[in-house]
């Protein structure tokens, strides 16, 4: 039999937990009940450095030949910066594409958030969270 001391230490606990909980999903950002569009979505409080190439690549897809080689990358002052998170994250996304890193002679460019300005270069595709450029 426990005693009510005991109750009450449970439940105070239990209530502790379940605003840490709370604050914890409400830090993480909404929508609460809906799927997430991505899996680095609600991983912390602020946008995750690869949900733009995320939500980009699988648009992109579609638009490029097998085998075509591509490079992704985040344009900083219309030169490419190469960010590893999103070099990886395209290698991932396009297993028919060889995914070449920035500053290859690839094919096509994909361009996340930012325009690509490079002469050889005309756009193919625009989407809210990048570009798809040919060469």
């Amino acid at each position: 039999m426990t005693s009510s001391t005991e109750r009450s230490i449970v439940a105070v606990a239990t209530f502790i937990l379940l605003i840490a909980f709370i604050h914890r999903l409400y830090t993480r950002g909404g929508p609460y009940f809906e799927h997430p569009a991505t899996i680095v979505d609600h991983v912390g409080p602020g946008k995750h450095e690869t949900r733009d190439a995320l939500v980009l690549l699988p648009k992109v897809r579609p638009l490029l030949p097998r085998g075509a080689k591509v490079t992704c990358f985040l344009p900083h002052y219309g030169e490419p910066l190469y960010n590893v998170p999103i070099f990886f994250a395209a290698v991932g996304q396009l297993p028919d594409q060889i995914v070449l890193p920035p500053g290859s002679a690839s094919e096509y460019v994909i361009a996340i958030k930012y325009p690509y300005i490079h002469p050889p270069y005309r756009l193919v595709a625009e989407f809210p969270e990048g570009r798809l450029y040919k060469r």
